[in-house]
């Protein structure tokens, strides 16, 4: 239990990352194009994470083959996931409001329900991006170190996604405390998270670490194409690829 101290307080800038950006969305709207291009550079930032810690880092102790098979199923785990928790939020969302015939189709609610239904299906995304993210940056801390690219990407990113998560929910009618209470909720599950994967990964075998690594790798390159990229590219095209690529630029320079 060595990495304790570290890992709970780089746990609790990640869970505190998230109620920020709740706050931010509760009492300031941003333009679209400015956290659109935010979530870019997060996404770049994850990106030269990934290149330049987490699979170099994985591929030392785990080998070739075992870090390409775990970056794949680490992929798939978070495509299923992501693919089953959005659905069934979004449709417990639509069944709650009485249209059960719009089923998975939020544009055929009431412009109230379905900003809010957006803005939770937000949310579960952001628990299962979260979660391998974090879980990530514990496995860097047990191996006595810190990936200031990770962190930067995770903390960036996970402001954005907060904000973009907690303004149409508001905007749907919840109030403000509700949720700045489910951001923080999550955030509180992503510092868990963190701490898991700094404390009690930190004994096992470097095989089982760098498998864990790769997994989580798997997991964030599916994050950054299912959730980051996409997002900002339907609000500004023609700016994420700048974004992305500076944001790959800085990770690269804090790796």
């Amino acid at each position: 239990m060595q990495n304790l101290g570290a890992s709970l307080g780089w746990g609790l800038v990640v869970g505190a990352s998230l109620v920020a950006g709740a706050l931010l969305a509760a009492f300031k709207e941003l333009p679209s194009r400015i956290a659109a291009n935010l979530t870019a550079f997060g996404g770049g930032i994850l990106l030269a994470a990934v290149a330049l810690e987490l699979v170099p880092e994985a591929d030392e102790q785990a080998g070739a083959g075992l870090t390409a098979a775990f970056l794949l199923a680490g992929t798939l785990l978070y495509v299923g996931a992501d693919a089953w928790l959005t659905r069934d939020k979004m449709t417990e969302a639509v069944r709650r409001s009485g249209h059960a015939a719009a089923a998975g189709k939020a544009m055929s609610l009431p412009p109230g329900h379905a900003e809010a239904a957006r803005g939770e299906a937000i949310a579960a995304g952001l628990f299962v991006d979260g979660v391998p993210e974090s879980i990530a940056l514990g496995l860097t801390i047990a191996r006595g170190e810190l990936g200031l690219a990770l962190l930067a990407g995770i903390v960036v990113g996970n402001a954005a996604e907060a904000y973009g998560a907690a303004q149409p929910i508001i905007a749907g009618g919840h109030p403000k405390i509700f949720a700045v209470r489910l951001l923080s909720l999550i955030g509180a599950a992503l510092a868990v998270a963190t701490l898991l994967g700094g404390t009690l990964l930190a004994t096992v075998s470097p095989a089982v670490i760098g498998s864990a690594q790769a997994l989580a790798a798997g997991a964030v390159l599916a994050v950054i194409s299912v959730s980051i990229i996409p997002h900002s590219f339907s609000q500004v095209s023609s700016e994420v690829a700048t974004a992305s690529v500076v944001g790959f630029i800085a990770g690269y320079l804090l790796g």
